[in-house]
């Protein structure tokens, strides 16, 4: 009888062993497609948001002006809080990201925040930040063959694991790219410029726009207060080095971060913001982990500090490089 049993109990660890090795060594791809199994979260919190600055409109969305011409778009009942940024000159607008999508309709309050025309360029492909993009004409994207790639008969369609949705049940959506922008280019608002930066490290085609006039760099994802993932499909710990070192050399000193997702550390809610000492922490932070001199926590993703503000989640060596 135990004998009969054994060959069946050996294939039985087998069959797991090499499952738990395929789970593994694709974790970034794997490990989201099944943790909806094994957790639950309420995707807009009923609580009424506490503001420390800014407005509510509807019931949802943070409105906080910046500057005379730049307002951020908050969603802070959203379980990942994010904010986007309206960015005006004379003659035209540029809304940074489009909203996640989830509650009505970001375009009817760009609507009434500005009469100007509006183009809205997503930081990066992510759910959480092209959701709400298709009610828009006028759409830029970085032009990069990754992102070239995505079109097809004159239609983008965002791939499943650059948009990363299905936690949450979505699917990625397809519009139209109406300008597309190189690395190093620049948009001419109408007497304010911005400057198209390729900033890889938390997504290959992630984006960042500097305002030199200002000195506000709008960073998406690549920096922004609590916890930056590094560890989703396309991640890069050394693009992430080598994107930060780059910033550290261009931007002065004195540029103010404008991120894309709440909160500062012991802060109420706001529009996210971070300094070049917090930039230059990163920088610190990723060294040490490509030294060995950090020790993480957690298995995966791993967990890294950063400063006070921010720490870093990473995955394998083999799929994270």
């Amino acid at each position: 009888m135990n004998r009969k049993k054994t060959p069946i109990v050996l294939y039985t660890i087998s069959v797991l062993a090499i499952v738990a090795t395929v789970v593994l060594y694709f974790a970034p791809y794997t490990i989201p497609e099944i943790s909806g199994l094994f957790s639950s979260y309420d995707i807009v919190d009923s609580a009424k948001p506490d503001l420390a600055a800014g407005q509510m409109a509807d019931n949802y969305w943070a409105v906080q002006p910046i500057d005379a011409n730049t307002t951020a778009i908050g969603e802070p009942r959203y379980y990942q809080q994010n904010y986007a940024y309206l960015i005006a000159g004379e003659r035209r607008a540029l809304l940074f990201d489009a909203g996640s999508g989830t509650r009505d309709n970001i375009a009817a309050i760009v609507a009434r925040l500005t009469q100007l025309p509006v183009t809205v360029m997503p930081s990066h492909l992510h759910f959480d930040h092209t959701g709400g993009i298709k009610p828009f004409k006028s759409i830029a994207m970085i032009d990069l063959p990754e992102t070239r790639a995505d079109v097809t008969d004159g239609k983008f369609t965002i791939g499943r694991y650059e948009f990363h949705g299905m936690r949450d049940g979505l699917t990625p959506p397809t519009f139209t790219v109406t300008e597309w922008l190189r690395p190093g280019s620049t948009v001419d608002l109408g007497g304010r410029v911005l400057t198209v930066l390729s900033v890889p490290g938390h997504t290959p085609t992630s984006v960042a726009l500097f305002d030199p006039a200002s000195h506000q760099l709008f960073s998406g994802d690549f920096i922004y207060p609590t916890t930056l993932y590094a560890f989703l499909p396309g991640s890069s710990l050394s693009a992430y080095r080598a994107t930060t070192k780059r910033l550290l050399a261009m931007l002065p000193t004195d540029t103010r971060i404008w991120t894309a997702h709440c909160c500062r550390n012991n802060e109420k809610i706001s529009a996210p913001w971070l300094t070049m000492k917090d930039l230059k922490d990163l920088d610190h932070a990723l060294a040490a982990i490509d030294s060995g001199d950090s020790h993480g926590v957690g298995f995966f993703p791993r967990r890294f500090p950063v400063n006070d503000q921010m720490t870093i989640l990473t995955g394998f060596p083999w799929n994270n490089r």
